[in-house]
């Protein structure tokens, strides 16, 4: 899984931006964002780390990227 942002990705994709959208997530997508997305785990892994259903990973990763994607005001809420 990887943050995408494609063409749209200018200054506000400066690692501080970024560091700064993160920062101001609610805890429950930062939470999901470091085990998937920063830790590279998988839905399965990041599954069992948090003890949830692996279709809750998958429900978190995706609001937690659209969140982000809105705090950076990066345009297109979903993954391509």
């Amino acid at each position: 899984m990887a943050l995408r942002m494609g063409k749209h990705a200018d200054a506000r994709m400066r690692p501080a931006a970024v560091a700064r959208a993160y920062r101001g997530l609610p805890a429950e997508h930062r939470e999901i964002l470091a085990e998937t997305v920063f830790g590279k785990r998988s839905v399965n892994e990041a599954a069992a780390a948090l003890d949830v259903p692996v279709d809750v990973v998958k429900l978190r990763v995706y609001e937690a990227l659209h969140a982000l994607r809105n705090a950076l005001g990066t345009p297109g809420g979903r993954s391509r």
